[in-house]
């Protein structure tokens, strides 16, 4: 008797990971020259690990469903609504996450930043996940949305096990920020207000396709959009400072490098990512039959580790162009606070390197790490030095 496959998990694909980015590299740029679609019988499971195969599967949720993929307990989120769910409702905040719409509100984002910055001017430290990372990015989404958040630390707990929930290292337990946004939400009805649940129960009115449980869990996933892959990125950056000062200083000399430095450490840090699809029917998929119903779990970071589309692929080149990275995805399900990600991302890394003229690691606070995974910063305190006059 042939037993049934085993429910596949996000972490059973970690083991095969490095803690050494380097050597995680040989190993993608192995297995896209000797075994670019790999099958996992005991889990029903293919992986893929080229550019153009990875790309293929996302551009095409036609043939790769996002709504079969394993469960991960979230309540909602755009990224596992199935294409015209994920249209309609996508289409009422599309707007919002556009570069030019973030892009307006730079001056209002440009002066959080440097109050959440004022303190280090003065002690010259600054634990940067805590004390700036996650705030900049609750008071951002307040005041993009007029959600209520109570505080950077709960924000963070959330953004934290959403996110973490995505990758497969932390356990699904909703309730709190639920019940938060359902208050809100009746606050909205008895008080309309200028703002997006607002503008929301005012489309519900017009059509009853738009439960109130959706909006409840659509604010949910719009509040913690790229805050943790902010946070990742914005440690990512600092914790490279901190390594390699001279690249802080050709930063602080030329900041116009800074969307480069982004674009680089998104392609090179996140060395770890993946993205889940099920095959909606039978296809062909770099020269592999795939079975409806089999799981495909596509290696972005591998992707973005390909020769073909990223010259000396293993060298991190903070001016390399062009930078197709496919981090956080591509096509119709790309992740929706890349954006946010991008131009929050670049001012924060603008007003550091206007404001101090130094940034290395505190000797007596290590980094820290999550001990299921060595990728994922949690704390970086950093010592300061304030520029003598700071730069307007």
């Amino acid at each position: 008797m042939t037993s049934s496959p085993s429910k596949p998990t996000r972490e059973l694909l970690f083991p095969e990971l490095s803690d050494s980015i380097e050597s995680r590299i040989a190993w993608f740029q192995h297995m896209q020259k000797n075994q670019p679609l790999r099958f996992r019988p005991e889990y029903n499971l293919w992986e893929v690990f080229r550019y153009d195969d990875v790309q293929h599967v996302l551009k095409n949720p036609n043939d790769f469903s996002v709504t079969n993929k394993t469960h991960m307990g979230l309540p909602f989120s755009f990224g596992r609504a199935d294409i015209p769910d994920h249209r309609y409702l996508r289409g009422f905040v599309a707007r919002s996450f556009q570069p030019g719409s973030i892009e307006k509100l730079a001056p209002e984002f440009t002066a959080m930043v440097d109050s959440l910055l004022e303190p280090a001017r003065t002690s010259g430290k600054m634990e940067m996940l805590g004390e700036l990372c996650y705030p900049i990015m609750e008071r951002a989404v307040a005041h993009m949305f007029g959600l209520r958040i109570p505080g950077a630390d709960r924000f963070r707990e959330w953004s934290d096990q959403m996110f973490g929930q995505l990758i497969g290292v932390r356990s699904p337990d909703h309730a709190d920020v639920v019940d938060l946004f359902e208050d809100q939400l009746n606050e909205r009805k008895r008080n309309p207000s200028d703002d997006l649940m607002s503008e929301l129960l005012a489309e519900r009115r017009k059509d009853g396709r738009l439960a109130e449980e959706k909006i409840v869990h659509m604010c949910l996933d719009l509040a913690t959009a790229g805050n943790a892959p902010l946070a990742l990125m914005l440690a990512y950056a600092f914790d490279r400072f901190c390594r390699d000062p001279g690249l802080f200083q050709a930063v602080r000399r030329d900041p116009s490098l800074i969307p480069g430095v982004i674009e680089e450490i998104l392609r090179y840090d996140f060395s770890w990512f993946n993205l889940w699809r099920t095959a909606r029917h039978g296809t062909v998929l770099g020269g592999h039959e795939i079975k409806a119903g089999q799981y495909v779990v596509v290696w972005d970071s591998s992707a973005n580790f390909d020769e073909k589309h990223f010259p000396q692929a293993d060298r991190f080149d903070i001016r390399r162009s062009p930078n197709p990275h496919l981090t956080f995805g591509q096509g119709m399900y790309i992740c929706l606070g890349l954006p946010l990600v991008r131009v929050l991302g670049r001012i924060v890394l603008e007003r550091i390197v206007a404001t101090f003229s130094d940034l290395r690691s505190n000797p007596e606070s290590p980094m820290q790490t999550l001990d299921q995974m060595k990728d994922y910063i949690v704390s970086l305190d950093v010592v300061l030095t304030p520029s003598p006059v700071a730069v307007p």
